[in-house]
């Protein structure tokens, strides 16, 4: 090689260098929904007030039903079903009662003793399927009352005992038989309750004979 091709080599420009790529820019993360975001902590604030009330409400519904405390945690449906069986029982004492207390006041009607009426087990058992709602309950009702005076006249008011009267009988006209010993311990408790309340003294001494 000649010193001027060597020269000439030594001399040369550099070659040009590559260019570079600037590093692409990251991708800005998407901007926040506000809206949705919002409409999410609305739904969960609701979900949130909606749990509240309904243990608010539990927990009255244990306190009327179990003030004591003695029934512990309770299922809903348990507790529901014991508001329902109360509720059905008080409402069957009700209906009772609405009938025992037209049946007292329409046995005077058919010449009946109230007492001694509700005291039978018959007449108790059909009273009992009659409905005081009923738009014909009062004529049902005086049906059943004038069957069983019909049928026991020892339903009937001032009913007169039957059998002979024995010593110490008032036969004064007009005067009801004085009762025996052995018809007083065939009396029922209404009647027993009416003897005592009319002749104090003849009740103590038929209660004395008959022990």
């Amino acid at each position: 090689m000649s010193d001027s091709t060597a020269l000439a080599t030594d001399t040369a420009a550099p070659a040009p260098a590559e260019a570079t790529v600037p590093p692409a820019a990251a991708a800005a993360p998407p901007a926040p929904d506000l809206a949705s975001e919002q409409q999410l902590a609305d739904a969960e604030k609701t979900a949130q007030h909606a749990t509240a009330e309904r243990d608010e409400l539990l927990a009255a519904l244990r306190k009327v039903l179990d003030p004591s405390g003695a029934a512990g945690e309770q299922a809903p449906a348990a507790l529901a079903e014991q508001a329902t069986v109360e509720r059905d029982a008080a409402l069957a004492e009700a209906r009772r009662l609405r009938v025992e207390l037209a049946a007292h006041q329409a046995a005077h009607k058919s010449g009946a003793d109230p007492a001694r009426l509700l005291d039978s087990r018959s007449v108790e058992r059909q009273l009992a399927e009659l409905d005081p709602s009923a738009q014909k309950f009062g004529e049902r009702l005086d049906a059943v009352i004038a069957a069983a005076v019909e049928a026991n006249p020892l339903l009937r008011a001032e009913q007169a005992p039957t059998g002979p009267a024995k010593g110490g009988a008032d036969f004064t006209p007009g005067a009801a038989p004085v009762p025996t010993a052995e018809q007083f311990a065939r009396m029922s408790y209404g009647e027993r309750v009416e003897l005592h309340q009319s002749d104090p003294d003849l009740y103590a001494r038929l209660s004395a004979a008959s022990q």
